[in-house]
């Protein structure tokens, strides 16, 4: 009985160094990092685009941001050229109906599925987002040759595309990128964003990071870009970007 309460004795007095000693353990694998924000840019199966990205991160595996990104979208047929027969002329793409951009906002989370070590290294994370997605398509304008009775060519009009209507031969070139802005449509919808996250940053306090996965977007109504081919709603695409910015600790 005596050394019974002996041990209890002494496990109380030990009591605080242990409760210590997890405390202390317990810093050590708390992040220190709470805030992250950087840049994205990005090269697509679809075009290139850029966005921007600001985070939480609770804990040492998990993040919470806000995005936005603006991209280019390149239809799989379009091909750019120029009229033979017109010198100097700026190229065009045969049959393209419009430009069309893809504005997105949404939220995300990253999880950590594999941790820096100590030495250095690249840490892997899997990301998910989504959101609203707006479909901004800017209608194509292209200049139309003007011929004389003789068949000789004596000025250029600027005219909205119309396949129905506009021959190869007669276009000599696009129009001014900004001709047609007063006619832009906008396509309201959703996105949906995944992949992998590779961070190779030299230190806690910056980001240099590259990541690889694919896009959905579906957006409404449907945008015609190439003449003769169907009307499209959705548009899936993979994509490569570099991401760079910074991180911030507790006090910052």
């Amino acid at each position: 009985m005596i050394h019974k309460k002996a041990f209890l004795y002494v496990f109380l007095m030990l009591l605080p160094f242990f409760a210590h000693s997890q405390d202390v353990g317990e810093v050590e694998w708390t992040k220190v990092i709470v805030k992250e924000w950087n840049i994205d840019i990005f090269l697509n199966t679809n075009g290139f685009g850029m966005g921007f990205q600001q985070g939480r991160t609770p804990n040492y595996y998990d993040k919470h941001f806000w995005e936005i990104d603006f991209w280019y979208n390149i239809h799989h047929k379009a091909v750019l050229g120029r009229n033979p027969y017109f010198e100097s002329t700026r190229p065009f793409t045969y049959g393209k109906m419009c430009d069309l951009f893809m504005l997105r906002g949404g939220y995300g989370y990253q999880r950590t599925i594999h941790q820096k070590p100590y030495w250095g290294g690249v840490r892997i994370r899997y990301t998910l987002s989504g959101g609203f997605a707006l479909g901004i398509a800017l209608p194509i304008y292209v200049y139309i040759a003007q011929y004389s009775a003789a068949g000789e060519v004596i000025g250029k009009v600027s005219e909205r595309y119309d396949p129905e209507k506009h021959n190869i031969d007669d276009i000599i070139s696009r129009s001014n990128f900004f001709q047609g802005i007063g006619k832009t449509t906008l396509h309201p919808g959703f996105y949906l964003k995944t992949g992998l996250n590779f961070d190779f940053s030299k230190d806690e306090y910056t980001m240099h990071a590259l990541e690889i996965g694919g896009t959905f977007d579906m957006v409404f109504p449907p945008v015609q870009q190439m003449a003769y081919n169907k009307k499209k709603s959705w548009f899936l695409c993979a994509y490569i970007a570099y991401n760079f910015g910074k991180r911030k600790g507790n006090y910052e």
